[in-house]
């Protein structure tokens, strides 16, 4: 008999607006490792996504959902629920994430008020897990401190556990990740950790 293992959903979600850019790279080089291992995958664009900025009209925490009927509502949401692993690739802006993923950041506080206003368990005990890819031109010490702890706190909400991180300093031209002397094996011991 033959041993069939159900294949993981992986969701990667793009913050750079840049096309071809260097965080975008490392997420296709995550999901081509999750394709080869037989995992589905599915990677959405922040800055295609036509959403609305959370107006902090507290709806999601009496009612448990947003006001807003939009891509986040109809497309990231459902996607984030369906995951088993996600994973978040950007560039640094400022020491912080780019506009149209903060703006997709902000809006789980949907989840967040479900979980913790109105103590509702979506998730019923999966064992989820969250990765951030990131690169960032300079080479400040603190240069990733601020992606590090919005991430966590956003898997947080959307009940997934922060896992790894991958943040690569000094790269900011485009096809400087290509040239990264160990991307491939960082990315492969990365994805192997992940799914064992």
């Amino acid at each position: 008999m033959q041993n069939h293992k159900k294949a993981i959903q992986v969701l990667g979600i793009n913050g750079s607006p840049r096309q071809n850019g260097n965080s975008r790279y490392l997420m296709s080089c995550f999901m081509e490792e999750m394709k080869t291992l037989g995992h589905d995958t599915q990677v959405l664009d922040a800055v295609k996504l036509k959403i609305n900025s959370c107006i902090g009209c507290s709806n999601c925490e009496t009612k448990g959902v947003c006001i807003f009927k939009d891509d986040f509502t109809n497309i990231f949401l459902p996607a984030v629920i369906k995951a088993d692993i996600l994973v978040i690739s950007s560039p640094i802006y400022f020491y912080a994430f780019p506009a149209a993923l903060k703006a997709l950041i902000d809006r789980i506080q949907v989840l967040w008020s479900r979980k913790y206003r109105l103590k509702m368990d979506d998730f019923k005990d999966r064992k989820r897990k969250g990765v951030l890819l990131a690169v960032g031109a300079t080479r400040g010490k603190d240069l990733f401190d601020g992606l590090k702890l919005t991430a966590r706190y956003f898997f947080d909400a959307a009940d997934i556990q922060y896992k790894a991180d991958l943040c690569y300093r000094g790269i900011d031209e485009k096809g400087e990740m290509e040239k990264h002397p160990t991307i491939h094996e960082d990315i492969t011991n990365l994805v192997q950790t992940l799914v064992s």
